[in-house]
């Protein structure tokens, strides 16, 4: 152990800021080899400290014990002292790990199949295991081991698999200042799927700014407006699921003083928002009484019909934002010059935009230019659409 200490001592002398990249690379190497070795030295006297039962006396368990001696969490020291006795069963993978041919983490994915498998099957694929842990990380290594599971131990992953997907959840609220906040839990399955849309729809673009979660969340919204486009959702109260959004005209057309508007869920917005969805939507006449009784409630009316949008789609053949290559299948047809303000509902003066550059365009006061040959284009300046009646605020990475 003198020897030990000389070592590291000598080593933590060295600067390794004055070393050449190379030279660093091959002694980390060596270094998280030698830490695998002093892993599996460590864990290989803990298991002989364990089998003495010296610690019982005084503290009750191994795991008391590291806990006070050592100065250990008790999840570390409970699983230190386990992996060591799981060790004490694996001699192939302890003799890896003090060969610093495994890490630490490879050793517990492999002790982790103990109890889940037979100890006759264990015998016979710890070898293989081990092999694969030379060349595969702790993650990939897992893989393996459920591969494992599946084949040697068929009833207990048909009861996990049971188990997670009855642990399904979704959770979702409103925070007083209106924000919307959740959490799901799902089964592997069910999260592959979620993840594969949510993969698809995320993917960043040229001078993209967003986060990689405000990209997840802005790919959440696409994925739930995709739903209610396609006309597969089950009718509620009778109509096909839509926002539902009440405002005035006043606060749609910008007129000083409007209120803002009002959602079917309980969200209250700017009027800037309501612009967004009455851009391209079903819009429907309701007019209240001085009592708050509806007056009239005229037939829904759409801004663009399907002649005109299947114009728009043919000439700009997706979202028409720089380096966007979202398809017209994920895209909205947005007035260049908003209906509110005398904008046609006609292909001259629609343009298609994706879910994300549409709110985009509404919130920051986009203009949409229109070119006398070839697409349109986005003037990226906030707030250049002079009919804008957003909240200003300091303009936005490009």
């Amino acid at each position: 152990m003198g020897n030990l200490g000389s070592v590291l001592d000598e080593m933590l002398a060295l600067d390794p800021f004055d070393l050449p990249g190379p030279a660093l690379g091959a002694e980390i190497c060596e270094q998280r080899r030698a830490a695998n070795r002093l892993d599996g030295a460590y864990l290989t006297m803990l298991a002989a400290y364990d089998s003495t039962g010296a610690s019982t006396a005084e503290y009750g368990s191994t795991q008391a014990w590291a806990r006070a001696t050592l100065r250990m969490s008790p999840s570390r020291a409970s699983r230190d002292v386990h992996l060591a006795r799981d060790l004490r069963c694996l001699p192939l993978t302890r003799a890896a790990l003090e060969a610093g041919e495994i890490s630490l983490d490879h050793a517990l994915v492999i002790a982790g199949l103990r109890g889940l498998i037979p100890d006759e099957v264990m015998a016979d694929v710890e070898g293989h295991l081990v092999d694969a842990a030379g060349w595969k990380n702790p993650v990939e290594l897992r893989r393996v081991t459920a591969h494992v599971v599946h084949s040697y131990a068929r009833d207990r992953t048909a009861r996990d698999e049971r188990d997670d997907y009855q642990a399904r959840a979704l959770f979702s609220s409103v925070t007083i200042g209106g924000m919307g906040v959740g959490n799901f839990t799902l089964h592997p399955a069910g999260m592959e799927t979620v993840q594969t849309a949510l993969h698809a729809l995320s993917k960043p673009i040229a001078g993209d700014d967003r986060s990689p979660a405000q990209r997840r969340a802005d790919a959440l919204v696409t994925m739930a407006e995709l739903a209610m486009r396609s006309g597969d959702l089950p009718d509620t109260g009778g109509v096909k699921p839509h926002v539902s959004v009440v405002v005035t005209l006043g606060s749609i057309i910008g007129e000083s003083g409007a209120p803002g508007a009002d959602y079917g869920f309980g969200a209250t917005t700017s009027a800037e928002w309501a612009r967004r969805y009455a851009c391209d939507a079903s819009v429907s006449r309701v007019v209240f009484g001085p009592d708050g009784g509806v007056l009239d409630a005229g037939r829904s009316a759409r801004t663009f019909n399907a002649a005109q949008t299947r114009a728009i789609v043919a000439r700009d053949r997706g979202c028409i934002w720089d380096s966007c290559d979202a398809p017209a299948s994920w895209c909205e047809a947005h007035h260049c010059i908003h209906w509110a303000h005398g904008g046609e509902s006609n292909v001259d003066n629609g343009a298609l935009l994706c879910a994300r550059h549409h709110d985009r365009v509404h919130v920051d006061g986009h203009r949409i230019i229109k070119t006398t040959h070839g697409p349109y284009r986005i003037d990226r300046n906030p707030r250049s659409d002079p009919n804008w009646h957003g909240h200003p605020h300091p303009p936005r990475r490009q």
